[in-house]
C-alpha cells in the first residue's frame, strides 16, 4: 500500500476520454461529493475517482464508506499536521502535487472552502488542471465570516474553469457561463434508516421542529443532560437526539421518557452526518465532530473546549454550566427557513455540467425528459 494506492480494491479501469478527481478533506465535504460520484458512475460517461486526504484522511475514508461510496484513492499521513491552515497546507501541498502527476487527472472538483479544497485548487491550477468548485453552502460579503473558509472560498472561485452554486451566481466568482446552479448535492444523499430519524428529519425540513442534537462521552459533561428538558418544556417546536456513552446515566433514561426526545448509545456515521446537517444547533465534547458541524451549515457548541476564537466562526466554546443558555440564545436567533424543495437530480446536474466543460454535451444544464412520440 502506498501513499497514493487504494486501501480496498483496484482503481476503476480506464475506458473513459476524461477523468475527474473528487478530492475531499473532511466529512461534511464527503456528504456533497459522494452523490457526485454516484451521479458520474451511473452517467458513464466520465470516470470520477474519490479521494480521502486532509488532516485526517482515514476519517474521510471511513465517511465515503458510510455513504455508500468507497475511498478509490486515501492519501494516508505520517503524521496529524495539526489544526493550524498553515500547518494543514504545508502537509497537504507536496502531497496533492505529487497526486495530481500521477493521476494526471482532467479536471479536479472540490468543495467549499476548506483548507484541503482551497490547496488542492491552487495546485490544480498551476499545474494547469480544470477546476470544478462545488460550492452549496452560503456565501458571505464578509471575507472574515466564516473564517478562514470565506477567503478560501473567494480564491477558488477565482482559480475554477467551472462554478456550480446552490442557487444564482455566488460572492466572489466571476459571473459568466461556467457559474451554474445544480442545488445541494447533500439532499441526494440517503435518507436516515431508523424510522424515527427520517421521520424527524422531514419534520425539520417541513419547518414543523427544530433539532437540538446533543452528543456527550465525557462524564464531566453530564450535568447537561438535566438542562435538556428545559429545552423541551421551553418550546413546543424542539426535539432532542441524545447520543453518546452517557446514555446510561439516570437522566438520560428520564429524557428517553418524554415526548420529543430520542436517546441512543450510538449513531452510524452516515446518519449522524445527515442529522447534524438538519439540526439547529449541535452540542457536544468531541471537538472532531463540533468542527465539521459548520461545513453542514450547523452551529456548534463545544462544550469544555478549548476556546480559539475566530472571526464569525460558528462554533463556540462553553463550560457546562453556561451550555443551556448558549443553546437557547441560538435557538432564539434562528434564521433557518423551510428546507427548499428538492428534486433528487442535484448531483446528476452536477455531472450534466461538468460533462458539458470536456465538450460531452451541448448544454450545461439537465434538460427535462422531451415526450416520445408515443405519448403524444
Amino acid at each position: 500500500m502506498t501513499a497514493f494506492g487504494p486501501l480496498l480494491g483496484a482503481l476503476p479501469t480506464q475506458d473513459h476520454d476524461h477523468d475527474v478527481l473528487l478530492i475531499a478533506g473532511s466529512r461534511p465535504e464527503v456528504a456533497r461529493l459522494a452523490p457526485v460520484a454516484t451521479a458520474i458512475a451511473e452517467a458513464n460517461r466520465i470516470r470520477g475517482l474519490t479521494v480521502a486526504t486532509g488532516p485526517d484522511p482515514m476519517a474521510v475514508h471511513e465517511a465515503f464508506e458510510a455513504l455508500g461510496v468507497p475511498a478509490d484513492i486515501t492519501m494516508l499521513l505520517r503524521e496529524h499536521p495539526g489544526h493550524t491552515p498553515a500547518a494543514v497546507a504545508a502537509t497537504l501541498m507536496a502531497r496533492i502535487d505529487g497526486l495530481l502527476v500521477d493521476q494526471d487527472p482532467s479536471a479536479i472538483m472540490v468543495y467549499g472552502g476548506g483548507m484541503t479544497a482551497v490547496v488542492a485548487a491552487q495546485v490544480a491550477f498551476w499545474r494547469q488542471i480544470p477546476v470544478v468548485h462545488l460550492q452549496a453552502g452560503v456565501a458571505s460579503d464578509d471575507l472574515l465570516c466564516p473564517f478562514p473558509q470565506e477567503a478560501n472560498r473567494r480564491i477558488i472561485g477565482q482559480l475554477a474553469s467551472l462554478f456550480l452554486t446552490t442557487s444564482g451566481a455566488a460572492l466572489g466568482s466571476p459571473l459568466g457561463p461556467n457559474v451554474i446552479t445544480v442545488g445541494d448535492t447533500m439532499a441526494v444523499n440517503p435518507q436516515p434508516s431508523d424510522v424515527r430519524f427520517a421521520r424527524l428529519v422531514r419534520r425539520v425540513e417541513a419547518g414543523e421542529s427544530r433539532l437540538v442534537l446533543v452528543g456527550l462521552d465525557n462524564a464531566a459533561s453530564s450535568e447537561i443532560i438535566d438542562g435538556l428538558p428545559e429545552l423541551l418544556e421551553r418550546d413546543a417546536d424542539t426535539e432532542v437526539v441524545l447520543f453518546g456513552e452517557l446514555c446510561d446515566d439516570d437522566a438520560a433514561c428520564r429524557l428517553a421518557e418524554r415526548d420529543r426526545a430520542i436517546v441512543v448509545h450510538a449513531l452510524p456515521l452516515a446518519e449522524l452526518v445527515g442529522l447534524v446537517a438538519a439540526a439547529t444547533v449541535l452540542v457536544s465534547d468531541d471537538p472532531e465532530l463540533v468542527a465539521d458541524a459548520p461545513g453542514l451549515g450547523t452551529p456548534a457548541v463545544l462544550v469544555d473546549g478549548p476556546h480559539a476564537a475566530h472571526p464569525g466562526d460558528s462554533i463556540r466554546s462553553i463550560v457546562s454550566p453556561a451550555v443551556m443558555s448558549t443553546v437557547m440564545q441560538v435557538l432564539d436567533a434562528d434564521p433557518r427557513q423551510p428546507a427548499e424543495p428538492t428534486d433528487g437530480h442535484e448531483a446528476v446536474r452536477v455531472e450534466q455540467a461538468v460533462a458539458w466543460m470536456f465538450g460531452m454535451s451541448t448544454t450545461p444544464k439537465l434538460q427535462p425528459p422531451q415526450p416520445s412520440a408515443t405519448d403524444a
